[in-house]
């Protein structure tokens, strides 16, 4: 047995290391040039310069922080919503399909996010600025299926899913697990079939874990970079981590007014995890991948 002293200390270490970061931003958005360059932990004389700078009318921020925003938003929750239709599909079957390497097969696509997104990086580049196409085979001739796409969201979609997907697979198949088959076979008596059952039985079985997966999906979709920094270039198509990055001035790190931004670009999340907290909670502790 561990001490109880440890682990209360290994809880506040924990807490400590959570909370601090998100305090810190918050105390550097109203901080002051000279403030932040002494190293204040603590505002001694609390401004709301950067935010009202951010948000000035009359500046050149306002516009593009508001496009960065619609386009995370717009971006991650349309990838999300993919994933979780595709991958709750192949989540079902892995559930409760028994078939040769079921479960190689799950771990396979698990190691799928281990992949470096870097190392697909350039492939996708090209892939979208060519456009879309299925190549005809012993020909030089392909059917184009769309235009370039960089610059698009469709071109942030389609690379998110290309992770997302793997990541709802393996969450929602231990949601799915873990309803009792009984019901389900129940629902098979009553004259369900498989989508039936699925969709009346297991699926709103599975909700809790369902919006924890879509919470942290848009999420990790919201705050993605190196996808973004590659495939946009235009102010018009740029997300929120891409306009923080762009603060920075050639001569000057505007340390405030990126945390200002930073903070604005939280609220959304803070006040989704404040309303769904009881099904995140319930989510993580259900999801645990049966064998």
């Amino acid at each position: 047995m561990i001490p109880t002293g440890y682990l209360w200390g290994g809880l506040v270490l924990l807490l400590l290391f959570s909370v601090l970061p998100f305090l810190y931003l918050i105390s550097t958005s109203f901080s002051n040039q000279v403030e932040i360059n002494a190293g204040h932990l603590i505002p001694h004389h609390p401004t709301l310069f950067n935010y009202r700078q951010l948000f000035s009318g009359n500046g050149p921020y306002v516009a593009h922080l508001v496009s960065a925003m619609r386009n995370s938003l717009e971006v991650s929750i349309l990838t999300t919503i993919l994933a979780l239709v595709f991958g709750s599909l192949a989540a079902y079957a892995f559930a409760r399909i028994r078939f040769p390497f079921r479960m190689s097969g799950l771990f396979a696509i698990l190691s799928m996010q281990v992949l470096p997104s870097v190392s697909i990086v350039v492939p996708l580049y090209i892939l979208f600025r060519n456009g879309l196409s299925i190549p005809i085979p012993f020909t030089h001739l392909a059917f184009q299926l769309t235009g370039p796409l960089l610059n698009t969201p469709w071109a942030l979609i389609i690379a998110y899913a290309s992770g997302t997907i793997p990541y709802v697979v393996w969450m929602v198949t231990g949601y799915f697990s873990t309803v009792p088959k009984e019901l389900e076979e129940s629902a098979y008596i009553d004259g369900c079939g498989m989508w039936g059952a699925m969709l009346r039985i297991i699926v709103p079985l599975s909700i809790p874990g369902l919006a924890a997966t879509f919470i942290f999906s848009v999420l990790n979709n919201f705050d993605e970079f190196m996808f973004a920094n590659a495939f946009t270039s235009t102010y018009r198509s740029q997300t929120i981590p891409i306009f923080i990055s762009q603060l920075v001035g050639k001569h000057s790190l505007p340390w405030g007014l990126m945390c200002a931004a930073g903070v604005v670009a939280t609220i959304p999340f803070v006040i989704l995890s404040m309303v769904f907290y009881r099904w995140i909670v319930t989510g993580v502790t259900a999801g645990a991948v049966k064998g």
